[in-house]
């Protein structure tokens, strides 16, 4: 019979003990991970937040986010084994709905799953003389009309032109100047409380026309000089209208680089 020294034995009995400890530890993690993954989602386990924009227009709302999940799994969650809830695709499917900019789905530690829903931001309604009606997003995404909700934003008509996906990388587009200017106004806030429409007529050029007052804004070429001419428009708002009076004008010109051409009644 061998005879092994003590400390050898020593040695021997820890590290198998750290083995078998080690075994042990990671069997209590499989299990764990196998009794996480075959837990089913409760009643209360699906939390949906709506991301609030500072329009509040809400293109979104929590049915319709269980109702892209019923449509595409024939589920909404609630009563699904955790292993079956692939969280990638379910981020993939809620961002491909039209409204939904951006989706994030996460399991806490307590199985419940969390889904946080960032809607687009409609910033122009598009109603161009042929295409149907539709809304800009403040990424110049087309955002389709909803029957739930009409959102309180700059109206955009006349002869704009068929909407194309890749508008914003065609400079002459009418679309794409015309969003410059759509930009422009909605990043003013005295511009944007002061325009409630855009007008573009069949050679291209703009016309503003203004919530207070009864006189319109030949702007003329949607994408030249923007800041120019709102400078000029300040202006004149500044140290003619106090003057004259908002009634007493039809039009003001500011078409012709550096002036301010203004036609009284």
């Amino acid at each position: 019979m061998m005879n092994v020294h003590p400390k050898r034995m020593s040695w021997i009995i820890k590290r198998l003990s750290l083995i078998v400890g080690g075994l042990a530890v990671l069997l209590l993690v499989i299990a764990a991970v196998q009794y996480r993954k075959k837990s089913v989602v409760g009643e209360d386990g699906l939390t949906i937040t709506i991301v609030e924009n500072e329009v509040q227009n809400k293109f979104v709302r929590e049915r319709d986010v269980t109702e892209i999940l019923f449509r595409e799994f024939r589920h909404a969650i609630v009563g699904q084994p955790l292993e079956l809830i692939d969280i990638e695709e379910v981020e993939e499917v809620l961002e491909s709905d039209i409204f939904i900019k951006n989706a994030d789905v996460y399991i806490d530690a307590l199985n419940n799953v969390h889904i946080t829903i960032e809607q687009r931001v409609p910033i122009a309604r598009i109603m161009d003389e042929e295409d149907p009606s539709y809304y800009l997003d403040e990424d110049g995404a087309r955002v389709r009309t909803s029957p739930k909700f009409t959102a309180r934003v700059m109206v955009v008509t006349g002869k704009i032109g068929h909407f194309d996906d890749n508008y914003l990388n065609i400079p002459h587009h009418r679309l794409n100047r015309t969003f410059k200017l759509i930009q422009f106004i909605e990043q003013h806030p005295f511009w944007k409380a002061q325009f409630e429409q855009i007008h573009i007529d069949h050679s291209g050029e703009a016309t503003l026309i203004p919530k207070l007052g009864d006189h319109k804004i030949k702007f003329g070429a949607p994408d030249e000089d923007i800041e120019d001419k709102f400078h000029r428009l300040e202006v004149f708002y500044h140290d003619g209208l106090p003057v004259e009076g908002w009634s007493k004008f039809k039009t003001i010109n500011l078409a012709f680089k550096g002036q301010v051409v203004a036609k009284k009644r």
